[in-house]
């Protein structure tokens, strides 16, 4: 999952801004992916950049690009950069399962700052691979599903919660963010790190307070942006680590993040290694399965550091990303008074005729074709950016009539051709998904699969848990856990929308509902149901 948080400011820059455009501008050369068909730019400066990157509902630009110029076009980035979108089914496999195409720098830079240089998000080559094979034994099938208790006790905290602000008898608005956000954070800690927190009842925790400080900062964004991520690869890794201490809200947030996670690595690993002299079995969470995966592979001793850097990067990326999706479930939900009705018939047989205590989310079509909806129309990263490492040709199952008026159906890029793997996109487009693409229908999902090309990714041929290499560790972790929350507060409470305020989605690190106040947000109403 790619944050795309901005910690630098104006004057962090400038000191190399001048130097790193020049270097910038003179080293572009002529390359065939200026001559890719794409829209016109209103800016030289800022190209599409701005359309692309801030418009008013994520993919207002985006998606009519592709309806006009296909799944394969360009745009214009800083200063006349020419830059790759792409949604062509061929293309993505291609990209997301070769290491040549490698994570953005600037990316690369910031998730030092974020996650730490030795994370699984900066690895590459041989680390990253190390790193996979530590961490996906503790998001295997079998350990998921040892969680279910802990996701069914953290949904019925949400309840409970609600319950002591709802009646049966009248709607009351609720910003469902809040809890949602608390309500993930306490399964992910306690399910990853085995450290219950129930921020849900007690959200002045410090753990929430910092993990939802740095995702807000994520918010705060600006045209300086844009710039960074052109600029972030020429500040040495020096600078970038004392740009932590630089006196800003977003700079405080990570500060105490970072804080946060290195005491509880340091502590973690203290307690782990004493429960394992005791001889004591702890490899029932996936902290503990980490740190065994990565005792077996290397011959020198794992530090508190590199283990808090992985704790970071399990913490936000499991985070928010269900606590969203779930969001706009409810949102969807709130605006479709049947399907709900309907959704709620069928978890109550589900779960009278259970034989035990834990009902089968799988069997359950309603439930299935809406989170399926939710994943392809709101995925968290609707775009990851890609470099190529070195000098590739792209396979493309659409042809390109380039504008010199060449057929072409394989894409030569250069190194260090920016790409931007267009996943949104992807999951809009009409010849795979059908005319109706654009629109929330659930029911596409109830009469098979709706998908009529290869499968991408891991779950329902959607890119939303992306795919390749970099593939989600933690999808099935993810989907368990949206159905047995959403089941449970479909089955207590109705939810109807706030006619006061239009939610939009807004692409912030990770696709979030934004109010029209421009904060993170989504006011319902919510009514306990008669049991």
């Amino acid at each position: 999952m790619g944050y795309e948080i901005s910690f630098l400011s104006p004057g962090t820059l400038g000191g190399v801004g001048l130097i790193a455009l020049l270097v910038f501008v003179a080293l572009r050369r002529s390359t065939p992916v200026g001559r890719v068909p794409g829209p016109p730019a209103p800016s030289w400066i800022y190209g599409n950049m701005l359309q692309f990157v801030f418009p008013s509902i994520y993919g207002e630009h985006e998606f009519e690009w592709q309806k006009k110029y296909g799944p394969t076009y360009r745009i214009k980035g800083l200063f006349g950069e020419d830059r790759l979108i792409i949604s062509d089914p061929v293309a993505l496999k291609h990209i997301i399962n070769n290491r040549n195409f490698i994570r953005a720098p600037s990316q690369r830079q910031m998730g030092k700052l974020i996650f730490g240089e030795q994370s699984v998000y900066c690895a590459e080559g041989e680390d990253h691979r190390r790193l996979r094979a530590a961490l996906s034994p503790g998001f295997s099938a079998s350990v998921v599903r040892s969680f279910l208790p802990i996701f069914s006790d953290v949904a019925q905290r949400i309840v409970q919660e609600w319950g002591n602000t709802c009646s049966t008898h009248s709607p009351v608005l609720v910003n469902v963010c809040d809890m949602l956000d608390h309500g993930t954070l306490d399964i992910i800690s306690e399910a990853a790190l085995g450290s219950p927190l129930n921020t849900v009842a007690n959200p002045k925790h410090p753990l929430a307070q910092s993990d939802l400080n740095v995702l807000s900062a994520g918010l705060s964004r600006s045209k300086i942006d844009i710039f960074a991520d052109v600029l972030l690869p020429y500040i040495p890794t020096f600078i970038l680590r004392n740009a932590i201490r630089l006196p800003t809200h977003a700079f405080r947030a990570l500060r105490e993040f970072r804080a946060v996670t290195d005491r509880m690595g340091s502590t973690l690993m203290k307690e782990k290694a004493a429960a394992h002299e005791m001889g004591l079995n702890q490899d029932n969470d996936m902290l503990s399965i980490l740190m065994k995966g990565l005792f077996s592979q290397r011959k020198t001793k794992m530090s508190p550091d590199e283990l808090a850097e992985q704790i970071r990067i399990v913490l936000l990326g499991g985070q928010d990303t269900s606590a969203d999706a779930l969001a706009w479930c409810l949102h969807e939900l709130a605006k479709d008074a049947d399907y709900q009705r309907r959704l709620r018939a069928e978890i109550e047989t589900s779960r009278s005729s259970s034989e035990g205590p834990q009902m089968d989310y799988d069997s359950m079509p309603l439930l299935n074709a809406f989170l399926k909806e939710i994943l392809r129309i709101y995925p968290a990263g609707p775009y990851l950016e890609r470099v190529a490492g070195e000098d590739l040709v792209i396979p493309l199952a659409n042809e390109i009539t380039t504008t010199s008026g060449e057929r072409i159906s394989h894409l030569p890029v250069p190194k260090g051709q920016f790409i931007a793997v267009a996943i949104a996109s992807y999951q809009r487009l009409e010849d795979l998904w059908g005319c109706d693409a654009d629109q929330f229908k659930p029911s596409r999902w109830l009469d098979g699969d709706p998908c009529k090309g290869q499968a991408l990714g891991p779950y329902a041929h959607l890119l939303t848990f992306t795919g390749g290499y970099r593939v989600c560790a933690g999808w099935r972790f993810a989907v368990l856990e949206m159905q047995v929350i959403l089941a449970e507060l479909v089955a207590n409470f109705s939810f109807a929308p706030s006619k006061d305020d239009a939610v939009r989605p807004l692409y912030a690190g990770i696709l979030v509902p934004i109010t029209k106040d421009g904060v993170k947000g989504l006011p319902l109403f919510i009514e306990r149901i008669k049991q």
